[in-house]
């Protein structure tokens, strides 16, 4: 709600502090502390950045993004997905293979923020063509974002960096 339009040029990524669990519940402002960590051009280097781990010492992560969606061809495989459109960042499968959704001419541009926790993954999204409806995931989205954002919060990697005095 906080972000107007929906040509965000660079993906961005935020830890989530609960601070009022009850708070939370009730959506009252000044429950969860938002915290800006990063952003990046593109969305997967942002989630793959070793610096983004960091968001394991929050209570959630957020990866929020702009895009392309089109819709998908229901033809092909009917329990692929759960929802209507096929995104720039969240499906390894386009509605034409040799169409990306960016190129698609049914396009719609979306804005869409996804959460990681503890209790797995969530999703909202808009589109700039009715952007006062909200489209909502609690957990059943699949491909190649929610699967990177999954990673991030279950399997992040541990890089560790030593100087040469210890070597």
């Amino acid at each position: 709600m906080s972000l107007d339009g929906f040509d965000l040029k660079r993906a961005r990524l935020y830890g989530i502090s609960v601070v009022d669990v009850g708070g939370v519940d009730r959506l009252e402002d000044g429950a969860l502390r938002i915290t800006f960590l990063a952003e990046h051009g593109d969305v997967y280097e942002l989630i793959d950045a070793p610096t983004s781990a960091i968001v394991r010492m929050f209570d959630a992560a957020v990866v929020l993004t702009c895009g392309w969606a089109a819709p998908l061809d229901r033809s092909r495989d009917e329990n692929d997905r759960d929802d209507d459109h096929d995104s720039d960042h969240d499906s390894d499968h386009d509605s034409d293979a040799s169409v990306p959704p960016s190129q698609h001419p049914q396009r719609r541009r979306v804005r869409l923020v996804v959460v990681v926790g503890d209790q797995g993954v969530g999703s909202v999204l808009r589109f700039a063509d009715t952007p006062k409806e909200i489209v909502t995931d609690a957990g059943s989205a699949r491909g190649s974002l929610a699967d990177a954002v999954t990673n991030l919060w279950f399997d992040s990697p541990v890089h560790v960096t030593r100087s040469r005095s210890e070597i």
